[in-house]
């Protein structure tokens, strides 16, 4: 059965750059698991953040968004985040654009840990339900 993978993307004031950067982590992560959760989490921006990432979820089936009302910090949208993703493998989506490349081109293959079931060995950037990422 191939594993299923969240990706979170944290986001505050990005209008103008939050459709390239959804398609460009959609693009790699299907590299890796065509079973692709985005969660865009809108840390409370002041701008049309919040208006651009519930375009992009109707345009990509795969893409949900979760806005806090006001903003929580990185840590705190990281948290919301984890608590609403449905992958087995959850990613943050790093300040700079190579995380998600790094993530598919030294991701090692799964392993059977002591229950008998599949875990992902992972880099550091790439923490399995943890928040292992500073705010940008």
């Amino acid at each position: 059965m191939e594993r299923s993978l969240t990706v979170l993307l944290p986001v505050q004031n990005v209008q103008a750059t939050l459709a390239d950067t959804v398609a460009e982590v959609l693009e790699v992560a299907s590299d890796w698991t065509q079973r692709i959760e985005l969660l865009i989490i809108d840390d409370g921006s002041t701008d049309a953040t919040s208006e651009v990432a519930h375009e992009l979820v109707r345009h990509y089936p795969q893409v949900r968004a979760i806005r806090h009302s006001q903003p929580l910090g990185r840590e705190e949208a990281v948290r919301t985040g984890l608590a609403q993703s449905q992958g087995d493998t959850v990613v943050i989506r790093e300040p700079d654009r190579l995380a998600l490349q790094r993530l598919h081109h030294t991701s090692k293959p799964a392993r059977p840990n002591y229950l008998g079931r599949s875990k992902q060995l992972q880099q550091p950037e790439a923490g399995s339900r943890r928040a292992a990422s500073p705010y940008a």
